[in-house]
């Protein structure tokens, strides 16, 4: 009976590894994703209700990725090389954007820009976070630069800073980005206002506002790519779709 139950465990991994190998962590709940991170530090063990109670602890798959080694520790089951493999995978992702930074990426669709960003947004969840992306004349990106932390109002964004950045990198286009955790991919009315007040200040400087992306856990949203927001990209007048 022991030996299958370890079968049963393992072909479950199987299953949970090609699925990776076939496109990633795409469509992959996030327990899932858990369960094949600790494969790494629980070798011959269904690391299933581990993956569960992990998320029920800390709430959520970035609330685990911020954990600290003392609080996985107290997760019944939970190894040393298992901490380890939770906690690697934060400064990970953000040693691979810097050394893709350095490669001057193209983004074929919105798609690419989120997935690159999400990973940045995973390090404080708790917080709405500020990325400015910098692209050159050719659409690559030069830079992405953290702005600040807090809503997008008057009292926490920086316009001096951005700008700043802007012109350091001698940017031609940027794309505005910044997160709603535990919310929904929908612009306050801070949102739209900072929008427009950028788009008008980068106007000023001659460089173009292309987007700005509004980033959750689940989904996302591009301004751009939104009639009721897109004249702000392109200095209209926004559409009455009631008249």
């Amino acid at each position: 009976m022991a030996d299958d139950k370890i079968n049963i465990h393992k072909d479950h991994r199987k299953k949970v590894k090609e699925r990776f190998f076939e496109c990633g962590f795409t469509g992959m709940p996030d327990h899932n994703i858990l369960e094949a991170i600790l494969f790494l530090g629980i070798p011959q063990k269904d690391t299933n209700p581990m993956a569960h109670e992990l998320i029920d602890t800390f709430g959520s798959l970035s609330g685990v990725l911020e954990a600290k080694k003392s609080d996985l520790m107290k997760i019944k089951g939970m190894t040393e090389n298992a901490a380890f493999a939770i906690m690697s995978y934060l400064p990970v992702n953000r040693r691979y954007i810097e050394s893709l930074q350095k490669k001057k990426p193209v983004f074929e669709n919105t798609d690419q820009i989120v997935e690159f960003l999400r990973p940045l947004f995973f390090e404080k969840s708790t917080l709405e976070r500020v990325f400015v992306m910098c692209f050159d004349s050719k659409n690559r990106l030069i830079i992405c630069r953290h702005i600040c932390d807090g809503d997008l109002s008057s009292a926490f964004f920086d316009i001096r800073e951005l700008t700043r950045v802007v012109l350091e990198v001698n940017a031609q286009k940027i794309i505005l980005a910044h997160s709603h955790p535990h919310g929904v991919a929908l612009p306050s009315g801070d949102d739209i206002s900072v929008t427009k007040y950028v788009y008008e200040m980068m106007k000023f400087i001659k460089v173009h506002l292309d987007d700005h992306i509004i980033v959750t856990d689940t989904s996302y949203m591009s301004m751009a790519n939104s009639r009721h927001y897109t004249h702000i990209f392109h200095g209209l007048e926004p559409i009455d779709f009631n008249s």
